[in-house]
């Protein structure tokens, strides 16, 4: 989503804020229950911050890459469980209805008219207020893949016992907390969808009608 050398909202939103929340797990995952002079490291940062300052944008979006293709293929699987199924806003029917209406071929209708609403928004409107909410349920569904990977990486780190069990329980709270914010920001990207659409439709209409006046 990288275009002309800018970062989109989906690259910053759910890249580079996810490949940063990863590498802040991974770290302190790795060195938990470690005994190290702190000092030492805050030095040697110092010396090659420089370098971090380059570097670390470049891994945070390399590693957010990486992550989020696992976490769709991931959170697709959990989502057949009962608890975590997506659910659609209660309008959405009714404003699929109203834009079947306004669709220009019946095929269209009957195929897949999110997609093809989709297409036309980003190309007629390449800032619309879509991209915003695909970036945050990117963010929360990549974050509720971390937490429940933590689950589990929270018994191999900590062992089994309370300590664990508490820190396990507490990531797949948080885990199904981010999955169903996901879904909620995916019913708000399909609404801005479909109302962008129709404004489009309704101002080629106009401007239609003012011409023929």
């Amino acid at each position: 989503m990288i275009e002309k050398g800018k970062l989109s909202f989906w690259d910053v939103g759910t890249y580079l804020m996810i490949g940063f929340l990863s590498s802040v797990c991974a770290v302190a995952y790795l060195f938990w229950g470690r005994s190290f002079d702190f000092s030492v490291y805050i030095e040697l940062l110092k010396s090659i911050s420089g370098v971090l300052i380059v570097i670390l944008p470049i891994w945070f979006l390399l590693l957010g890459m990486f992550v989020e293709p696992i976490a769709n293929i991931a959170c697709k699987w959990l989502e057949k469980a009962p608890l975590l199924k997506p659910r659609k806003s209660h309008h959405q029917e009714s404003v699929v209805r109203l834009i079947s209406k306004l669709l220009p071929d019946e095929d269209i209708r009957k195929d897949n008219p999110y997609r093809f609403c989709k297409s036309v928004v980003e190309l007629k409107c390449p800032n619309s207020n879509h991209e915003v909410f695909l970036a945050r349920f990117g963010f929360y569904r990549s974050l509720g893949f971390i937490f429940f990977l933590s689950t589990f990486m929270s018994f191999i780190v900590l062992g089994f016992g309370c300590g664990s069990t508490f820190v396990a329980f507490v990531c797949a709270i948080l885990g199904v907390v981010f999955l169903k914010r996901s879904q909620i920001f995916l019913n708000h990207m399909s609404d801005a969808v479909y109302f962008n659409y129709a404004a489009l439709v309704y101002g080629d209409s106009v401007m239609n009608r003012d011409k023929d006046n």
